[in-house]
């Protein structure tokens, strides 16, 4: 069952709740709409960053530095979406889910040194920062050994439990950093107040 179908339904069937069951077929189309834009705004959203992120990594300008980070942003997924076998999708949207809460949890860190650094109470963004984290690594780890358990050679298994483990790994390097930075301000001239707002 297609993707946009489920969860055309799902929402579908939750509005019926508040417009009646006879509004079925509208709200049902309204929760595919929905889906839908949500795909496509994410989809662009992400291909704009990622071109932008290559441009900066490795200096192109120009019209053509906006082609090359374009290609090369979308080389990756291009090449998954031609080895991958039917119904992967539900793979990766899975992966999606976890990446997106991760990006939630990395938001509140930063909410959070910024605070720090501003000498404020940070317990409303830290407790919270620390529960999206530590479940959404918990679930990019179990991510990881089933994908490796469940790979056959390099197939999309391989590359959906690498690009978990890539988010771990990369999500530690920042909580990691952020702790080192804010220690290292913390015993010169920018020392936050004393207690943390609890």
């Amino acid at each position: 069952v297609p993707a946009g179908k489920i969860y055309g339904n799902g929402i579908g069937e939750f509005l019926t709740l508040l417009i009646g069951k006879e509004y079925l077929p509208f709200a049902i189309t309204f929760g595919a709409m929905a889906f839908s834009t949500f795909v496509f705004d994410t989809l662009d959203v992400s291909l704009r960053l990622g071109r932008y992120i290559v441009q900066e990594l490795f200096g192109l300008r120009g019209k053509l530095g906006a082609v090359i980070g374009t290609l090369a942003t979308i080389f990756v997924p291009f090449v998954c979406v031609l080895i991958a076998p039917r119904g992967s999708w539900n793979d990766f949207w899975t992966l999606f889910g976890a990446s997106n809460q991760l990006l939630a949890a990395l938001s509140l860190l930063s909410i959070t040194a910024w605070l720090y650094q501003a000498r404020q109470r940070i317990a409303f963004t830290l407790l919270p920062m620390l529960f999206v984290l530590v479940i959404t690594l918990w679930a990019l780890a179990k991510m990881v050994v089933g994908n490796f358990q469940a790979a056959q050679g390099v197939d999309i298994k391989f590359v959906n439990g690498s690009a978990s483990l890539a988010l771990i790994l990369l999500a530690i390097y920042l909580v990691i950093t952020a702790f080192f930075k804010l220690r290292g301000e913390r015993g010169g001239k920018t020392e936050p107040a004393g207690d943390f707002g609890f």
